[in-house]
This record gives C-alpha cells, structure tokens and sequence, in this order.
C-alpha cells in the first residue's frame, strides 16, 4: 500500500469536485516546467552539437595531438615512431615538419599567397588526417619529392590545376650576394584537398618530407602526428606516450593538440553552453512561483480538511511531507512531459539534419546538430524536482501549521 502522505496528495491533485481555480494554477506549474525542461534540454544538446561538430571536423583534418622535441629536431626520427607506436592505445603515428611561406605561381602575375606548409610521409600521412580523403586526381601515397598538395580554396583563387609549376619562398634565410635571401625552392602541383575548412583550403600545402629535410639540412623531422582511438581518450594516451619517451613526468619531450593551441575557442564554447542553460532554467524557477500559488491555494481551500486530519491523530510533520510530495508530483509530472518531447525531438533533428544552415554560415557545418549526453539529462531532470521540492517548502509549512481547533470553527 502507498503510504498516508501520498495518498493524500494523490486525491487532492486528482480531485474534480471543486477548486477549478486551484487545477488551472497546477496546470499551469506543470505546462511551465515543462516548457523550462524542453528549452533547458534543446538547449543544452544544441551547444553539444556545434561543439562536437566543430571537435570533430577539426581533429578529423589534423591528429589528435603532436609529439615535440625541447631542442628542436627530434634526436632519432625512426626510434621515436617505434617507441610511440608501440604504447597502448595509439592508433597511428606519422613524422612532419612544418614551414612557412610565400606560394606564388609560375605563370601567373599574383601576389604571393602566404601559406604554412606541413611535410608528410606519404606512406602514413593518411593514417593520421581525414584531410586527404578528399585528395584528387591522386593520392597522398603517391606523392614524390619536389610535388605539392595545395586546398580547393587556394586552386580557386589562383586558377591552378594539377600539373602547374609554382615557386615557395620559405621563411629560412640564406647569405647570398645582395645579402640575406630567403630560400626557394619549385614545386609541381599534384593535387588538391578539399576539407570544407577555409583556414585549410586556403592557407594549408603539403610537401614530400624528403623536401622539408633537404631545406633544412637534416634527416629528421620536427615532429610526429599521433592518432588515438577518439577526441576522449587524447589526454590519456598522451600521457602515456610522455612518459615512454621522458621515462617520467618531465622531459626533452612534449605534446599539444588543437585544444591547447585553441583554448579560447574550446572555453568559449563551454561557457556559452552553461550561459545559455542557466538562462533556461529561469523558466523553470518562474514555474516554481505557479506551485508555491497553487499550493498556498490548497492550503486555504483544504483548511477544514486539514483541521480533520490533524483532529484524527495525522501529525504537523505528516501534513508537511504531505504538501512537499504534491510539490514533487508537479514538478515530476512537468519534468516527465519536457523530456518525453524534448529528447525524441533532439534525436529526430539531429538524426536525419532537418534544421539546415545557411550556406556560408560556417565553413564544415551545415545543420544544425543536436547531441544529448546522459549527465546534461540527470542534470535537467534532478534540477525541476529540487526546484519543485523547494517550491513546496513554505505552503507545506504553512500547512502544518493549521490549528485544527480553529479549522473546525471557523467551518
């Protein structure tokens, strides 16, 4: 059997003899969570969305994190692929180098394009970026020494085709007669990329390694690409890969990712989340004002019912626990409704990209995304009830406070 309290609660919210005034304010309490639970949950799993996509699209062009040496070069280039790929839970490693510089065309009277320039080791490069996926008319395995791979963007802009010859003054300085001149060096364009990221398509080439190692003067490379099984699982394995390498915390060795090198844009998107799901829960607070009405209501149309109970042996603390349940039954019952729209919703629109976004709007997303976590759900649904809870804190005290005498009198 359910206990005293609330069965109670029950027969007063169920009720439809009288105190129509009474089920309007309930309804509205309840229609008033419910809206606060649907935006709080659209909202929270739209700022999931576009930081998700953003993450994701980001770190599907470039590894998940990069391995660098203190000093410069890394020591021994092929000794540190076998030791990092040999850690648990790295999927792939790739040596680079990368260089900055002036493209200008061969045939073509153009400003020079300022591009940074990252050397790949064809044989790997792949397995580390997504980026290449989209490579035409041929593949990044087949890329020899003194060829470029350059962005749709940058094609477009300077009307290259694969075949055309190009120059790259690299940001290296030699002593020449005139004085110092940087060096330069001709490359063959092999083809293009297209990651629907401007700052890539328009600013990002890529070179044989065998190239950035004859420019530098070296045979190893700057440092090494490392791909793990996931965005969540790059904190872990980085820490593992520093401390084969370092044999400790510190070390020659260290590692950063885009989150690093983007951390205002990452914290940025956090904190718009948690800004735009605090101003959703106003709504919810709001409805908790509708409850406090509504049961304050209760308290006056049941007074006499009241002074009954408490004249038949039910206690003041009975009485509260009795108006906390109706509190929480409200606020249950708007949660249930919020969720039970709001969550198949999310997953409707996100699923099959309903909501699209204008073209231009951003660079590699064209929907509007929608993805759920289960914490931002236990969150959404234990906060109505803790504000419902709280809601029915002073009508419950107020009620258990009646003096039964005066309640029968005053009928």
């Amino acid at each position: 059997m359910r206990n005293f309290e609330a069965f109670v609660a029950d027969r007063y919210l169920r009720t439809r003899k009288k105190g129509a005034f009474v089920r309007v304010m309930v309804g509205f309490a309840r229609w008033g969570i419910a809206v606060g639970v649907f935006a709080l949950v659209v909202t929270l799993a739209l700022m999931n969305g576009f930081r998700k996509e953003i993450q994701g699209n980001l770190f599907s062009a470039t590894a998940h994190f990069t391995l660098f040496y203190l000093a410069g070069n890394l020591p021994d280039t092929e000794g540190t692929l076998a030791k990092v790929r040999a850690v648990p839970g790295v999927v792939a490693a790739s040596p680079v180098s990368l260089e900055q510089g002036l493209l200008k065309p061969a045939s073509l009277n153009a400003p020079p394009e300022g591009l940074q320039i990252k050397a790949v080791d064809p044989a790997s490069a792949h397995s580390t970026s997504s980026i290449f996926d989209s490579l035409q008319p041929t593949k990044v395995e087949d890329l020899k020494p003194g060829e470029i791979l350059i962005g749709k963007e940058l094609q477009d802009s300077l009307n290259l085709a694969p075949g055309d010859d190009v120059a790259i003054a690299f940001l290296r300085m030699d002593l020449g007669l005139s004085g110092l001149q940087p060096r330069m060096m001709a490359f063959k364009v092999a083809g293009t990329f297209h990651s629907h990221i401007s700052e890539y398509d328009r600013h990002w080439a890529f070179i044989h390694l065998d190239d950035a190692k004859r420019l530098g003067g070296t045979e190893q490379a700057q440092s090494i690409e490392i791909r793990t099984r996931g965005v969540d699982h790059i904190d872990g394995v980085k820490g593992d890969v520093l401390h084969a390498l370092n044999g400790g915390e510190k070390g020659p060795y260290f590692a950063s990712d885009l989150r690093d090198t983007n951390r205002p844009l990452f914290e940025a998107l956090s904190l718009q989340k948690w800004v735009f799901g605090l101003i959703m829960c106003l709504i919810i607070l709001i409805a908790a004002f509708n409850i406090i009405a509504s049961l304050v209501l209760f308290v006056t149309e049941k007074r006499r019912d009241l002074g009954v109970l408490l004249a038949l042996g039910a206690t003041p603390r009975q009485i509260q626990r009795l108006f906390e349940v109706q509190g929480l039954r409200i606020g249950a019952v708007g949660t249930a409704w919020g969720l039970g729209v709001s969550v198949p919703l999310c997953w409707i629109l996100d699923h099959f990209r309903l909501l699209k976004l204008p073209k231009g709007a951003y660079d590699f997303i064209t929907y509007m995304p929608f993805k759920l976590e289960l914490l931002d759900l236990a969150v959404v649904a234990v906060f109505p009830l803790l504000v419902a809870w709280w809601a029915s804190r002073y009508p419950a005290r107020r009620a258990s406070h009646v003096d039964p005498v005066d309640a029968l009198r005053a009928e």
